[in-house]
């Protein structure tokens, strides 16, 4: 094995390179419900909810019925705003986001008609689960020992906090000193409950593929995706996707900053020609649902991503089927 330029413990406790939350009190999930709506499906259903992204000094603002559910927005625009003050208006909506609460005004099917919208915290449902007893695992917030470069070298990401932090190869600097790259397990394993628990930067000035953008690899099934795709329509190549193979359900990819979470079930096939069978929950919600999909193999390794963004995991552990 090729001796790494630093050990795990001198990367330990630098910089996580990372915006505050508190930064963005706008960024991230409302909740709320049309007052007074007296046509459509809102008269019976009057829950709606909106999302807020920094986009360079902009942001966008999508306004939909509910969060996290495939359904033509109300509204979805990039307007110019500060992190305590966004204004919307667009499509006859009206609204400004300041503080928690926000009331707005709309026509909705042609009536006037009031809504009041409220800052969300989003957390996952199984967003720092212990591992079960039984469980190995794969990283637990104080070393790399389960890992190694694709390569062959010792690991040589950052530990931050009780989270592994990407450090990209494609910085020339770390280039040069042999720093970054792909990790994976060591070890393979076969059928298996694997949670992981991962988060990424704002990043406002980047878009699309250069945002928030690193992978989850089944070696040699292939990559779930993960993206900072919050607010976008969870194409083929944005999060929660079976990479450019199979689009997630629904878009479940939550704001930057938030920890969120990575469930997956997977039966490996037993004998050649078999499937493997997979099931992949996005922050509990399910995306791929016993799904077939090629394998070739009855053991697996686990791969971590270094694209170019600085992602952060934790919380890292499989349970193997007896």
């Amino acid at each position: 094995m090729i001796a790494a330029v630093l050990t795990c413990s001198a990367l330990v406790g630098q910089s996580a390179e990372y915006e505050a939350a508190k930064d963005y009190p706008l960024m991230g999930d409302w909740v709320g419900r049309w007052v007074n709506a007296e046509r459509g499906h809102e008269k019976h259903h009057p829950t709606m909810g909106a999302q807020l992204l920094p986009e360079g000094n902009r942001y966008r603002v999508v306004i939909t019925p509910g969060l996290y559910m495939r359904a033509n927005p109300y509204v979805d625009v990039i307007v110019p705003g500060t992190h305590k003050r966004v204004e919307v208006k667009q499509n006859g909506f009206h609204v400004v986001f300041m503080g928690e609460t926000a009331t707005g005004k709309a026509s909705l099917h042609g009536r006037p008609t009031e809504f009041t919208l409220t800052k969300q915290a989003f957390t996952p449902p199984t967003v720092g689960m212990a591992p079960p007893v039984g469980a190995t695992v794969l990283f637990d917030g104080t070393d790399f020992t389960a890992w190694r470069h694709a390569d062959g070298r010792a690991v040589t990401w950052r530990i931050v906090g009780d989270a592994m932090q990407v450090v990209t190869r494609h910085d020339k600097e770390n280039k040069r000193k042999r720093l970054g790259g792909d990790i994976r397990t060591k070890k393979t394993f076969g059928s298996m409950r694997f949670h992981m628990e991962f988060r990424y930067p704002v990043e406002a000035n980047k878009t699309g593929q250069e945002r928030g953008n690193s992978g989850l690899f089944f070696f040699p099934i292939g990559e779930v995706q993960i993206l900072n795709s919050y607010t976008t329509f969870g194409y083929w190549d944005e999060a929660g996707s079976i990479y450019k193979r199979v689009p997630a359900k629904v878009n479940a990819a939550g704001p930057p900053l938030a920890w969120q979470t990575y469930d997956v079930t997977l039966g490996l096939p037993k004998k050649r020609g078999d499937k493997a069978i997979i099931t992949v929950l996005l922050n509990g919600k399910i995306l791929h649902n016993k799904m077939e999909i090629e394998c070739g193999s009855h053991e697996v390794a686990i791969g971590l991503q270094d694209h170019i963004n600085p992602i952060q995991f934790r919380n890292i552990w499989l349970l193997e089927e007896k």
